[in-house]
């Protein structure tokens, strides 16, 4: 999880008081491929276009219009929400990061792969939100959507995990073991060491702790600058060495996971399960 962004603020001392001044807002423009810059709050979203009301000097408006076709890129500021949500959703609460994530992602969805455009990002931690809770429809089609906007190897294979992990869930081992094989053919990093998270939950259902614990050993081994998947990875761990007895290993591993990512829902889960 990427740290939060910080808030610019200009102080002035006056006195013995310190006043405090945000910064003002930052533009929010539309760049033309024609160099053109359209303020925001100018403009209105139509099908497929822009559209701006133009004064007519004598008198009375007419429209027009700016396909979004011809958009070169968004200056927008990354809208505060998607921190917010993430943070929400690193510790579980997926229904209140949904919330939150909801206007951004609807706002700018019609400039999926448009550059400055904060949609991927939330189009992918609203299908982390969905998959914390059980709406099967949603996520399948909040995956389906990321793979057909073509956003690259990464998010694609985010949305085929979540796939994955849909099958996993309904008992479809064989079926996710296969997605995961095809997965993983020149993953990125992010993507394959999802893919062995979901490979130790699918042994560790079978109460295969022994190959669940080389899975979720493989993260931390290979992948230990992937930050916000080794919470995951200890848990698994854990759980993996108390089913085959080492209650000392899985308590070590409880332990740092609770050290190292106190807030994250996965610590919480450990320690109820661990009484720590």
């Amino acid at each position: 999880m990427s740290p939060p962004r910080p808030r610019l603020l200009l102080a002035l001392v006056i006195g013995h008081g310190t006043l405090v001044i945000p910064p003002a807002a930052s533009a929010q423009r539309y760049i033309l491929k024609d160099g053109a810059a359209l303020a925001a709050a100018d403009v209105t979203l139509a099908s497929n276009a822009l559209v701006q009301q133009v004064k007519i000097p004598s008198g009375g408006t007419y429209e027009r219009r700016f396909p979004f076709a011809d958009i070169a890129r968004l200056e927008f500021p990354e809208p505060p929400a998607l921190d917010e949500a993430e943070t929400l959703a690193t510790a579980g609460q997926g229904e209140a990061a949904l919330k939150l994530l909801e206007p951004v992602y609807r706002q700018f969805a019609p400039f999926p792969k448009t550059p400055g455009s904060p949609w991927p990002r939330a189009a992918s931690l609203r299908l982390q939100c969905l998959l914390l809770g059980t709406d099967e429809t949603a996520i399948g089609a909040a995956a389906r959507e990321l793979m057909q906007t073509g956003l690259g190897p990464e998010v694609t294979g985010v949305a085929k995990l979540a796939l994955a992990q849909l099958d996993a869930r309904a008992g479809r081992e064989s079926l996710a073991r296969l997605m995961l094989d095809e997965i993983v053919k020149d993953a990125p990093p992010a993507v394959a060491a999802r893919a062995w998270l979901l490979r130790g939950d699918l042994a560790a259902a079978r109460a295969a702790h022994a190959e669940a614990l080389e899975c979720y050993l493989h993260v931390p081994a290979f992948y230990g600058q992937l930050d916000d998947l080794m919470p995951a990875a200890l848990l698994g761990a854990a759980r993996a060495y108390k089913g085959y007895g080492d209650t000392d290993r899985a308590e070590r591993s409880a332990l740092e996971l609770i050290d190292r990512h106190p807030a994250t829902l996965q610590a919480a889960q450990a320690k109820k399960e661990f009484n720590l």
